[in-house]
């Protein structure tokens, strides 16, 4: 039975930018800090969930995560599916790079054959030579293939700004130049992939400075989202949508008791979201919490939203396909708070995240050590994981199982 559900909503939202390589801004409106409060303020426009504002924060991985990252080797390496040099440069040629190029990538090169791989291994200056273009072109091929797993799963940079994003971390100024060389934009031009983490560890001079990049290059953005509620502004409506029909129902009396006691209030929204998300935002997973062999991982966090025990299934579970079907129904622009987005490429769900309001999604990019619950655009979940431009969206409700009605 066909998992995807293609929206024109979601088409809209995140295909519009990619064919022009342009940013849009959705509409928001920046509010300008005072001097003692210089975050980047975000406001939203209005919606059925409310007035909306929100800023970014980084967070960093806990350095006891850290210790369970093997460090890379600083080889750089690309893996072929070719046996011969003709069939080498034609999975080359296939990419898009031109003939010229893949000379000037190959001089120099070690090149070692398996039975079924050829292993390219280049020298510093065809690294560091290529152009934008072409290693937008190479990496999304080399992506393709699973044993080039730096290409597979890049670190995605979600800023035009590179220098800007490293700021606070201690990676030298020469190692952030050699990142803005090696970064490439992601295909829908939103923010950049980062592939040759081998490359840039020989950078490091000790074990502490590899620590202390790979820190930096495994911090991530969250957002801090928040509702401002007034008396007149609390309708009906919106308290509607943050119990999603009597699914989040706890949420009533907080939304109330806020206007009350403070008309006018920004109210975190992390305090409306259920149990199991309000436990994990903005948290990193903790190595005990892997005993078992196993991380929570999108469809973990997606499944459990509304459930106060949580359940492990997982997004290789064999039972995903079929949870889906029982639990959730395909749903359509409107969408409800707790919605199940999933992301499809070709034929495979490559990803999934809860719609929280206007394009806030919650979500967890992946299922290691490295990567925490947080609140993001989702436009940049997107992009953060669309490494072939071909990405579509479907979106699934969980069924209502609860009264409709209040005794």
């Amino acid at each position: 039975m066909p998992m995807r559900l293609l929206l024109w909503w979601g088409i809209f939202v995140m295909l519009s930018s990619s064919a022009s390589g342009q940013q849009s801004d959705g509409g928001d409106e920046p509010v300008t800090p005072s001097p003692a409060h210089r975050r980047p303020v975000v406001a939203l426009p209005p919606g059925p969930w409310g007035t909306l504002e929100y800023f970014p924060i980084p967070l960093a991985c806990p350095p006891s995560s850290l210790a369970y990252m093997p460090t890379p080797s600083q080889q750089v390496e690309w893996v072929f599916h070719a046996r011969t040099q003709a069939g080498l440069e034609a999975e080359m040629l296939a990419a898009g790079v031109t003939p010229a190029e893949i000379a000037l990538l190959l001089k120099g090169a070690n090149v070692l054959s398996d039975p079924e791989l050829m292993r390219v291994f280049p020298n510093d200056e065809a690294v560091l030579g290529m152009s934008f273009q072409t290693r937008a072109k190479l990496y999304q091929r080399l992506g393709q293939i699973p044993e080039n797993r730096f290409y597979a799963r890049p670190i995605y940079i979600p800023t035009e700004n590179l220098s800007a994003w490293f700021d606070g971390t201690g990676i030298p100024r020469a190692v952030i130049e050699d990142i803005a060389k090696l970064a490439y934009p992601t295909p829908r031009g939103r923010g950049f992939f980062f592939s040759d983490l081998p490359f840039t560890l020989r950078r490091a001079d000790s074990t502490g400075d590899e620590r202390l990049l790979l820190s930096g290059l495994t911090r991530r953005e969250g957002l801090v989202v928040r509702l401002r509620l007034t008396r007149e502004t609390l309708t009906p409506e919106i308290a509607d949508y943050w119990h999603a029909g009597y699914k989040n129902k706890a949420v009533m009396p907080l939304l109330d008791a806020v206007v009350q006691s403070n008309d006018g209030a920004a109210l975190d929204i992390a305090h409306l979201l259920p149990a199991t998300p309000r436990q994990y935002l903005n948290r990193f997973p903790d190595p005990s919490e892997a005993v078992d062999g196993r991380l929570p991982d999108w469809f973990w966090t997606c499944y459990n939203f509304f459930r106060f025990a949580p359940r492990d299934v997982y997004a290789d579970s064999p039972e995903r396909d079929a949870l889906i079907l029982e639990e959730f129904e395909p749903s359509l622009p409107p969408l409800q708070f707790g919605d199940m987005l999933l992301l499809n490429s070709g034929s495979r769900i490559i990803h999934g995240c809860i719609h929280i309001a206007d394009d806030i999604v919650f979500t967890k990019n992946s299922s290691d050590l490295f990567s925490p619950w947080v609140l993001m655009r989702l436009e940049d979940v997107v992009a953060s994981r669309d490494l072939l431009g071909d990405v579509s969206l479907s979106a699934y409700r969980k069924k209502d199982t609860a009264p409709r009605s209040i005794p």
